[in-house]
């Protein structure tokens, strides 16, 4: 969310996410979703990826909002022209302010999980499945496409190795 305008600082242009990196984002989440819930593995690594991997959903979904709405406004209401006041009054704006907050909230929330993360070995092939489709989502394909690829692989693999015949 560094490339995003932080409030108080000079505005930046935040261009919306590609279709391949929204895709590639998006590629291990059913992979997770069809993973046994926390409840029945009793592998809190688990639900902490899980919850980890909603929230990321989560912010690259408001992110392209984001981009979209920073994008409209400045086209049609001089966004960067106007004051705070300005601002202020400007419907569209609130939404935009409201999507700010929460950004900041995921950004947050999910620096701590990720840090609750590190020192838990995982105690579950599901386990280990979610913690490589974190490590897929936080490792972009257009920045280190090898690294990628073999993460997501892994994935796709290990879930298909751990299904029952």
């Amino acid at each position: 969310m560094s490339s995003r305008r932080k409030a108080g600082s000079a505005p930046a242009r935040l261009p919306e996410p590609s279709r391949r990196t929204v895709l590639a984002g998006a590629s291990a989440a059913p992979l997770i979703s069809g993973l046994v819930p926390y409840t029945v593995t009793s592998d809190p690594n688990l639900a902490i990826c899980q919850q980890w991997i909603a929230m990321d959903v989560e912010h690259r979904q408001l992110l392209a909002e984001w981009g979209t709405l920073e994008g409209w406004l400045i086209k049609n209401r001089g966004w960067f022209r106007l004051s705070p006041d300005e601002r202020a009054v400007v419907r569209e704006g609130a939404r935009f302010s409201q999507i700010e907050a929460r950004l900041d909230e995921l950004e947050t929330e999910s620096h701590v999980l990720l840090k609750a993360m590190r020192p838990a070995p995982a105690k579950s092939v599901e386990a280990v499945i979610a913690n490589l489709s974190v490590a897929g989502r936080l490792i972009f394909e257009e920045d280190h496409p090898e690294a990628h690829g073999l993460i997501v692989r892994a994935v796709r693999d290990l879930a298909k190795l751990s299904t029952p015949k």
